[in-house]
C-alpha cells in the first residue's frame, strides 16, 4: 500500500507540472524490459521516482524448464519494491540498492522427489546494481537479486529451498521522463537530475 501511495503521488507531481514552472523537474521514470527476478522472469520494469528514492514494479512470464527428469511449470509473476540511488558526481552511472518483494524464481531440488510442493517462490528480495544512461536516453540496468529461504511465504510449500539465492537482472529500456520535458533533449542528470539539491 505504501508503494501504490509513493508512486501515485509521483506521478502526480509528474503529470502536474506546467512549462511556465522555473524550477526544473525533480522527477525520474524509466520503462525497461529485461529478465530476473526484478522484471517478473522475462518482463518489463517501470521505475519511478523523485530525489535519491525510487518505487518500481514489475511483471512478467517465466517459461517451462526442465530440472532433470522434472518439469518445471511456467508462471505468471510479478515484483514490487524500492531503491535508493547514490550520487557518486557522474553523469551516467547510479549505483543503487533495493528492496523488493515478489516472485523468487521457479524451482525443484531432487530430495522432493513426488511430495507436493509448490514451485513458483515469492518473498522479501533485496539487490545491488548499476543504472547507466546514454545522452539520447537509453537506460541500461544491472543488478544481482538475492532471497533466502528465511525471507519466503509459505515456507512449508517450498521444501529444500536455497538458504541464499542470487541471480542476475538485467534491462534495457528508456526514460520515459524526457516524453514530459519536451524544452530540452538532454539526458537525465542536466535536466532531471534527481541528486540536485
Amino acid at each position: 500500500m505504501f508503494l501504490v501511495i509513493m508512486l501515485s503521488s509521483t506521478c502526480f507531481r509528474v503529470f502536474g507540472q506546467t512549462e511556465n514552472e522555473e524550477t526544473p523537474a525533480q522527477y525520474f521514470a524509466s520503462l525497461s524490459a529485461g529478465f530476473g527476478m526484478m522484471y517478473g522472469g522475462l518482463g518489463a520494469n517501470l521505475e519511478v521516482g523523485a530525489g535519491h528514492f525510487s518505487g518500481y514494479g514489475g511483471f512478467g512470464y517465466a517459461p517451462e524448464t526442465n530440472d532433470g527428469n522434472v518439469n518445471i511449470p511456467s508462471s505468471i509473476n510479478y515484483q514490487i519494491g524500492l531503491r535508493y540511488s547514490f550520487d557518486i558526481g557522474n553523469q551516467f552511472i547510479y549505483p543503487r540498492i533495493g528492496v523488493g518483494f515478489g516472485w523468487v524464481t521457479n524451482y525443484y531440488d531432487q530430495r522432493i522427489k513426488n511430495k507436493s510442493y509448490d514451485h513458483s517462490v515469492e518473498g522479501a528480495t533485496v539487490h545491488a546494481g548499476i543504472q547507466v544512461y546514454s545522452g539520447e536516453g537509453f537506460v541500461f540496468s544491472f543488478d544481482a537479486g538475492m532471497g533466502s529461504k528465511l525471507a519466503i511465504t509459505n515456507q512449508n510449500m517450498h521444501p529444500h529451498f536455497y538458504p541464499f539465492y542470487i541471480r542476475p537482472c538485467i534491462g534495457v529500456g528508456y526514460d520515459v521522463s524526457r516524453l514530459f520535458n519536451q524544452k530540452t533533449k538532454k539526458f537525465k542528470n542536466d535536466e532531471i537530475n534527481p541528486f540536485e539539491t
